[in-house]
């Protein structure tokens, strides 16, 4: 009998857990349904109030009190109509939410509540460029940790006219998480090409990170700046096999002809991710003279490199694509795949027949 009670009793407490932990899934979900329709609605609220304040109608920003302490709302209320207007209506809107002290509301934002609310605030900040809106980007950035929000603050002071100093970019990358570092990259990018000359001096200072001198390999590429093919030309034959893919790339994106040496070394490279990048670059500096070399880079071991040497193949023009429609009916079996499927992909297979 013992045992039926203990059997009844457990069913009976296991029912009750099952029961208790329904209800709160329910009252879980409507809670958070509610929150949506009170966030949807003041959403409304506050991009009509925009809309009416660029209008001058009424007291549209009076409306703005009862939504005043939603600061991530109104952030992302008003990014999103930053964004589609310009001239006198992003003025007076501008304007007006200046003098409502709606960015003291972003200011404070940038130290109270959830990281993503922090760094809407901290874009929405840069809307408002002057002394107050930098004391405060700079004061949150001496006490951020998580680099979603250090970048997000880097990046609001670069819009307003007070970009950090790069090596406090690349100094902030040590330590970072893959991840993390990915954020910093159109960051680095935009400080690069506002000051090439600063980024190079860095780019040839031993005491910059490996990682850093990655980065900046391929935005000094990036910047469009000539006086950056050398240095990225020496760094193409560096032992550290990153940097040796980074500064093919920039050299691919910077497009000087002169950069041929380099790119027909890169193909014969030993690592493969380097035989593909310098492939990708022939075909985007547009090197005629690197055919033979992609060509027979079709019976390269590794399908990437096959695949990217077709590409640049058939990006050279006529000849390429001769080079391509040949080997597709007459080489071994890689690179009559490789090429065929090239060709196909671009349209051209019925020629290639």
């Amino acid at each position: 009998m013992s045992a039926l009670l203990l059997i009844w009793s457990a069913s009976v407490v296991l029912a009750a857990v099952a029961l208790i932990w329904m209800s709160s899934l329910v009252v879980a979900r409507v809670l958070r349904e509610g929150g949506e329709n009170r966030r949807r609605h003041d959403m409304r609220l506050i991009q009509q109030a925009f809309l009416d304040i660029m209008s001058g109608s009424g007291d549209a920003v009076g409306r703005l009190r009862d939504v005043k302490g939603r600061a991530r709302l109104m952030a992302e209320a008003l990014l999103e109509v930053i964004a589609l207007v310009r001239g006198g209506e992003r003025e007076r809107l501008i304007s007006a939410l200046t003098a409502f002290r709606v960015d003291d509301i972003f200011c404070r934002r940038l130290s109270l509540g959830s990281i993503a609310g922090r760094v809407v605030a901290a874009e929405a900040l840069s809307v408002f460029p002057g002394e107050r809106t930098c004391v405060a980007l700079r004061r949150a950035l001496r006490r951020a940790r998580v680099g979603e929000l250090r970048v997000g603050l880097m990046r609001s002071l670069i819009e307003i006219g007070a970009p950090p100093a790069l090596r406090e970019v690349l100094a902030d990358l040590g330590g970072r998480r893959a991840s993390d570092s990915l954020l910093y990259l159109p960051l680095i990018a935009r400080l690069v090409a506002d000051d090439p000359m600063t980024a190079l001096k860095a780019f040839g200072d031993p005491q910059v990170t490996g990682e850093a001198r990655v980065i900046l390999a391929e935005a000094l590429g990036a910047s469009g700046d000539y006086r950056m093919l050398q240095p990225l030309c020496i760094a193409a034959r560096a032992p550290d096999v990153e940097l040796r893919i980074a500064a093919i790339r920039g050299l691919a994106a910077l497009g000087h002809p002169a950069a041929e040496p380099t790119i027909l070394a890169g193909l014969a490279d030993g690592v493969w991710v380097v035989r593909a990048a310098s492939c990708e670059a022939a075909g985007r500096i547009g090197l005629r003279s690197a055919m033979p070399q992609l060509e027979a880079q079709l019976d390269d071991p590794v399908w990437w490199v096959r695949f990217r040497a077709g590409e640049a193949l058939a990006g050279l023009g006529q000849e390429g694509q001769d080079r391509l429609r040949a080997r597709a009916a007459f080489g071994g079996d890689l690179s009559r795949r490789t090429a065929s499927m090239v060709l196909a992909e671009r349209g051209l297979a019925v020629e290639a027949v």
